[in-house]
């Protein structure tokens, strides 16, 4: 077999109706406990490791581990940041080392631009398009004191991010918003724009 990556010949049609798959039962967990299960994450990270090593040896699943770490870095960085999803970004690092690293640039920008339109809906539908500014506003000056508490070496987690040991809560926080539909469109939608403009085109 030839020494193929993904970078070099794109995703195939059935790996992205697997990741669709995937993020769909993502959301339905999500919706449904607030979590996305480590049975789903890390299976589907290691299949996408392994699938990149028979289709390119070494090259491949360096290509995937680029990938994982291109499609799940922003998210790992709201985990640690901001107390974002860690199964968000989990799912992220899978879809990532299906794709490859040529695929999850476009998959973050599409996830992103769906998350943000999302958030924005659920800011007006809670609050009225009056609390857009100042949701935006508190999220970049959150972002500026945990970026600064990261680099003086002070990462601290924000009060209530981690779910308590015995599971979901019985209510859900106010301001919690489900990501995975986020992932999930942003995917079908990647893989739309990979077909019809980006590398399958």
């Amino acid at each position: 077999m030839p020494n193929l990556t993904l970078e070099s010949t794109g995703p195939q049609a059935w790996v992205w109706l697997l990741l669709i798959v995937a993020s769909a039962v993502a959301t339905a967990t999500d919706l449904r406990s607030m979590r996305i299960p480590n049975w789903l994450t890390f299976p589907l990270f290691g299949l996408g490791l392994a699938y990149a090593g028979w289709l390119g040896g070494w090259d491949g699943v360096k290509d995937a581990l680029f990938g994982a770490a291109i499609a799940g870095g922003i998210f790992i960085g709201a985990f640690i940041l901001a107390g974002g999803g860690a199964g968000d970004a989990k799912l992220m690092m899978g879809l990532g080392a299906w794709l490859g690293s040529a695929a999850s640039i476009p998959l973050v920008l599409g996830v992103t631009s769906v998350g943000f339109v999302l958030g924005m809906g659920v800011t007006v539908a809670r609050g009225g398009v009056r609390d857009i500014p100042v949701v935006l506003l508190h999220g970049l000056w959150i972002t500026r004191l945990e970026f600064g508490r990261a680099l003086a070496g002070r990462i601290q987690y924000p009060k209530g991010s981690a779910l308590p040991a015995g599971g979901p809560p019985k209510e859900r926080p106010k301001q919690w918003m489900p990501y995975a539909p986020a992932i999930l469109v942003g995917t079908a939608a990647t893989w739309w724009w990979w077909e019809t403009r980006g590398g399958g085109a």
